[in-house]
């Protein structure tokens, strides 16, 4: 209610909801205690280890919240007379990861609450969870049985044996509860209510009165949803994909149309004909992916290109000529498509599989003439080569022998260099540490290749002449000048149509060149009459963060800069412009030093008609899609794909909110019983967050029902980098001291003492503390109040500290101790930070 998982109660037949616990960190709701006064909750907030809960007990009336003697805890469920604890520490029976065996299967253990002796009823490798205490039986979840579905089974606490009570097989168990008389489940999207004392269950019919509002038609603004874009000949409109829909944008004036208009399909990668004429896509509207071609008006209805069924492709790239389109698919092949027959060609595969996200964008690029592509393939060391396929004749040659790490090539405007990025630029950069170690950031430089031998270097030394003009040569200029300065660009369209590239394959490399452009972290290619313009990233290490569009004039033999803070940027259909965003701000540009957005291109016009329930099939059917057309084992470990979209999919039409359609395909993935298939995103309801203030303490309640410091958080004496603002120099307050109010508020000792720090999250406060709890001798003290995240690491450096004078304590000093999170940043960082400086 208030942004934060707070606890709340509520009466039964209804009411306004009372809060019971105050903070930015997660507090969950776990069990009544027996004798209806209080509450149990899992938390995170005084946990050192960001992984895990802990559980708390506090009053249904309020205060502040006591931890249990349990080093951590996720769900729990009281035995009758209160006095023992049945609970897990991990939640894996609902991880996307079905029939899961690993280190993190969680047992269910009960815990003695008076001689605090910690027993393990189950003892397996399977997922137990859920548990439910009802008489003397422990129910559970667990998938221990062959089927390794989660069922309901149930442990006698007196006899000490388990034994299985439903046997689902096409659906797993979920959200098990259990009351007085009844044990309540969830399978296959129907509630089910058990009898403790037969045992026998049955579906529950359950029917609830609601305006379906998450369902109901709605207009959309999607200006900030869009992901690809793909500007006309000329520039003057644009088409933006957004939310699956595509828009036909003008540039400044005039009107924006949605040429797609279906929330039940999802059309992507738009890419402008050269010629102006149409649109390609990649759409799903007939339940595969397949390119469409679109009237770029959307008058007419689009034109169904190719028929390749299952799979997916990426970028489309047109010929010159508008004749072919060109991509790369999820194999890694790479085809061609006669866009009047629907003829695909495969041309070759990459060698190395690429990843999903590095084949978002892969360049693949068209001679002038519309008769060459161009690419970079995979060889055998692992480096990159680039290639040249005859679409003629259907021939594919490798150009450059993959000695370095070869990527990106781009014909030039006028058919005579090839451009492409070369990794070969090795300037080493020494650690800090003395370890010896180094790197070889920033790598890349571009080079040239001339295409056929009589083509010049484009470093052929200059000479200044004096130029002399005949007479009749001063008149042909003068009469040059006054033709209409329409028929120059005509001449120049004509010239382009009679070009034609020539290659000279043989012994191409050697006439390789490198442009003097600055080496550091270049990518993405654009040619233009005598001009190569292209992307610098911030190096590795730099402070910059933003990219910025270079020019390499050919003729200056130099670099100027086109335009600061570039987040993306392709050419116009015709390449004689490029579309580029900045900072959420779209516009044209031309290849010139000094350009700037001035005026945006409109998105405010982005608006489409959802359809939520047609939304939320198609996510469905495309995640079921995408499972199939990426998953490692084609066999899809041993399952029926197909049987499990029917399965599954007959849920989507019950679904009523964007969390259920989640949790459908959060389930289908799990049947995978593989890791890293999470599902996450969508329209759920969100609110905002109120963000408390910290004091890296831990509070404790005097006798005189006064808050007051029961222990300041400390982390090593080296970490500087966060500190409790008791624990800080010249602040004289210490551990037993009292807080008597922060910014004129009193602590209420009946709620939460964190309930007068809502909002002041990492503000400067007043608080006024004293030693003996009295008013006359309390003194005010100004401090700022730390975030969550502050507070969260503070006490994960506090945890760290204690485990290594631990393991130094118990050791005599012999051995270190070193934690890492993960093998990512963060762990990284924690390594060298602690590895060093315990040698």
């Amino acid at each position: 209610y208030h942004g934060n998982q707070d606890v709340y109660i509520i009466p039964v037949l209804g009411g306004v909801p009372k809060r019971i616990t105050y903070q930015s960190f997660s507090d969950r709701m776990v069990d009544w205690h027996p004798n209806g006064e209080q509450i149990l909750f899992a938390s995170r907030r005084m946990m050192g280890q960001r992984s895990a809960n802990q559980f708390f007990l506090v009053s249904k009336n309020g205060g502040l919240p006591e931890k249990l003697a349990i080093p951590y805890g996720e769900l729990a469920s009281y035995s009758p007379d209160g006095k023992q604890l049945a609970y897990i520490t991990k939640i894996t029976e609902n991880y996307p990861f079905k029939r899961y065996r690993g280190g993190l299967a969680s047992d269910i253990l009960i815990f003695d609450l008076e001689s605090r002796v910690v027993r393990n009823i189950t003892n397996n490798h399977a997922n137990d969870g859920k548990p439910a205490w009802a008489g003397d039986i422990v129910y559970f979840l667990s998938d221990q049985a062959d089927d390794m579905r989660l069922n309901v089974w149930a442990y006698d606490s007196k006899q000490g044996s388990a034994r299985q009570i439903t046997k689902f097989k096409d659906f797993d168990i979920s959200f098990l509860s259990a009351g007085p008389k009844e044990l309540v489940f969830e399978a296959g999207g129907e509630l089910y209510m058990m009898d403790l004392a037969t045992q026998v269950y049955r579906p529950v019919q359950v029917n609830v009165i609601s305006d379906l509002s998450a369902e109901i038609p709605r207009s959309v603004n999607v200006e900030n949803r869009i992901q690809n874009m793909t500007a006309a000949p000329g520039g003057k409109r644009i088409v933006f994909e957004a939310r699956g829909e595509l828009f036909n944008v003008p540039v400044k004036d005039g009107y924006t149309i949605n040429l797609t208009q279906s929330s039940g399909a999802f059309d992507r990668e738009p890419a402008w004909s050269p010629d102006g004429k149409l649109l390609a896509c990649w759409s799903d509207r007939s339940g595969e992916n397949e390119i469409y071609l679109h009237d770029t008006q959307g008058k007419a209805e689009p034109r169904k290109l190719t028929n390749r069924g299952a799979g997916y492709g990426y970028a489309l790239y047109w010929s010159p000529d508008s004749e072919w389109i060109s991509f790369i698919d999820e194999k890694n092949d790479i085809y061609i498509v006669e866009t009047e027959s629907g003829t695909s060609t495969k041309v070759a595969n990459t060698l190395w599989n690429l990843g999903h996200g590095s084949r978002h964008g892969y360049p693949i690029n068209w001679s002038p003439d519309s008769k060459w592509i161009t690419f970079a393939l995979g060889a055998e060391n692992a480096n990159s080569a680039i290639f040249i396929y005859d679409v003629e004749n259907k021939l594919l040659q490798q150009i450059t022998s993959s000695f370095y790490n070869d990527v990106s090539p781009v014909f030039g405007a006028e058919g005579k260099y090839l451009f492409y990025r070369t990794d070969r630029n090795f300037a080493p950069h020494y650690s800090d540490m003395g370890d010896g170690t180094w790197v070889y950031p920033n790598a890349t430089q571009i080079a040239a290749i001339a295409l056929t031998e009589d083509v010049p270097s484009l470093f052929t030394p200059k000479n200044d002449a004096l130029e002399i003009k005949e007479e009749n040569e001063e008149n042909n200029e003068t009469e040059k000048e006054k033709e209409p300065s329409g028929d120059k660009d005509s001449a120049s369209e004509k010239d382009k149509d009679d070009l034609e590239v020539k290659i000279d394959f043989e012994d191409m490399e050697t006439r390789l060149m490198l442009l003097p452009a600055r080496a550091g972290n270049i990518g993405n290619l654009f040619p233009f009459k005598g001009k190569l313009l292209y992307q610098r990233f911030p190096n590795t290490g730099s402070e910059n963060r933003t990219s910025s569009l270079i020019l390499y004039d050919m003729d200056k033999r130099e670099e100027e800069t086109v335009m600061e803070d570039v987040g993306s940027a392709a050419l116009t259909a015709d390449g004689k412009a490029l579309l580029v965003s900045s900072r959420r701000k779209y516009g044209i540009i031309k290849p010139m030093p000094g350009q700037k957005i001035k005026d945006a291109i409109p998105t405010n016009g982005l608006v489409m008609d959802l359809v939520p329930k047609e939304e939320w099939h198609q996510l469905f059917i495309d995640a079921w899609r995408r499972h199939r057309d990426f998953f490692y084992d084609p066999n899809m470990h041993g399952l029926d794909w197909a049987k499990l979209r029917e399965q599954y999919g007959a849920l989507v039409e019950d679904a009523r909110t964007r969390w259920d359609v989640t949790n459908i395909m959060s389930n289908l993935a799990a049947e995978l019983s593989a890791g890293h298939t999470y599902t996450f995103g969508g329209d759920v309801e969100r609110v905002s967050p109120s963000n408390t203030g910290y004091l890296g303490i831990d509070w404790e309640l005097g006798n005189n029902n006064l808050y007051k410091i029961g222990r300041i958080v400390q982390p090593a004496v080296w970490d500087t980098e966060i500190r409790s603002p008791f624990d800080q120099p010249g602040v004289p307050i210490e551990v037993g001291d009292y807080i008597h109010s922060v910014n004129g508020v009193t602590l209420d000792p009946t709620k939460d003492p964190y309930a007068a720090f809502t909002g002041l999250s990492g503000q400067t406060v007043s608080l006024v503390t004293s030693k003996n709890g009295n008013n006359a001798d309390a003194k005010q003290y100004i401090i700022k109040c730390m975030s969550q995240g502050e507070e969260s690491r503070l006490r994960y450096l506090e945890w760290i500290e204690n485990n290594r004078k631990m393991v130094e304590d118990l050791s005599d000093g012999k051995l270190g101790y070193v934690y890492m999170s993960n093998t990512s940043g963060r762990g990284q960082l924690e390594l060298v930070r602690m590895f060093y400086g315990q040698l």
